[in-house]
């Protein structure tokens, strides 16, 4: 279910803030890559939740697990409020 926050979500949550001083301020290019310690089923699952969510499930491919950062934060902002609010 998409409203459901995974652990590696929570970690990912952290590496954005990290990053975000670093990155987001002058930032032009939305480029963004899953986590070394991601295995495919858990990106392939992610993604598909993220479109279902987005209203665009027909844009989900498996052989094309990209997404741009500022999507995954909205994504994730979403599953936190969902879940904690």
């Amino acid at each position: 279910m998409a409203n459901e926050i995974k652990q590696k979500e929570k970690l990912l949550i952290i590496r954005f803030l990290e990053q975000a001083s670093d990155e987001y301020s002058n930032r032009t290019c939305n480029d963004w890559k899953f986590p070394s310690d991601w295995t495919k089923e858990e990106k392939i699952e992610f993604c598909k939740e993220f479109h279902e969510w987005n209203g665009d499930s027909e844009e989900f491919n498996e052989d094309n697990l990209r997404l741009p950062d500022f999507a995954v934060m909205s994504f994730l902002a979403h599953k936190l409020y969902q879940t904690y609010i």
